[in-house]
């Protein structure tokens, strides 16, 4: 399977780390345990096979388009294993249908509010930013806690990276994205070097893997709203 990192990013950030089957009963696709580890679950299916072979391959669309985000859906493993054995049974026109009433849902459940002014903008994202900024400050890599030998901060970070900060990233890029008209220029740019952390946050937190480059908060996050108080 030649799925890009990108794209992976895209389905496991869209899809809230939930198998798309609405009718799935086990759908959070990340156990979580105490020690602070992840096990990820998760399975990335193609809606119509990488080959024309494979189940809904008898397809028009290019090769080369099968591994793109629109032709994969994020699944656990035993809904992949019912929808590719029983094709004829879930169509290519039910998967997309499932996945895009599912990234809508989500997208639903955080209810992205449109604000009345740069001020109501401001203390929404400094809340938030606050309450990570806290969590960082009391378990980050650079907390004071991390030198004591029986402290448990790194779990404790692992913890509260996936159940508080990831959460709380996006919906500070939400709010951003939908009142960007109350930003300036600069803040634009930060906005945009704010998703690239977001996504790489993600994605050594939820995708199993670790990009060892991923970047930091952005400096200019630290100045947005600065005409603002509250």
């Amino acid at each position: 399977m030649a799925i890009s990192a990108r794209v992976k990013r895209m389905l496991l950030s869209r899809s809230g780390g939930y198998c798309a089957n609405p009718g799935c009963a086990k759908r959070d696709l990340f156990v979580l345990f105490k020690s602070g580890t992840v096990s990820s679950i998760e399975e990335l299916a193609h809606v119509i096979a990488s080959s024309e072979h494979g189940p809904r391959g008898n397809s028009t669309i290019v090769s080369l388009d099968r591994d793109d985000y629109e032709n994969v859906i994020v699944l656990c493993p035993t809904c992949h294993a019912i929808v590719d054995k029983n094709s004829q049974e879930y169509p290519v026109e039910l998967l997309r249908d499932w996945k895009q009433k599912h990234e809508d849902a989500i997208k639903n459940a955080f209810g992205v509010p449109k604000f009345n002014s740069r001020l109501e903008l401001a203390r929404a994202v400094k809340e938030l930013l606050q309450v990570n900024k806290a969590i960082f400050e009391a378990y980050g890599p650079f907390s004071s806690s991390r030198d004591d030998p029986i402290s448990d901060a790194v779990a404790t970070w692992h913890l509260k990276v996936q159940s508080d900060i990831i959460p709380n990233n996006r919906r500070i890029y939400e709010f951003l994205s939908r009142n960007s008209e109350f930003l300036t220029g600069d803040e634009r740019r930060s906005a945009a070097e704010f998703l690239v952390h977001k996504d790489a946050l993600e994605y050594n937190h939820l995708g199993g893997d670790k990009n060892s480059k991923a970047p930091t908060f952005p400096e200019g996050m630290k100045k947005f709203f600065g005409d603002c108080d509250g």
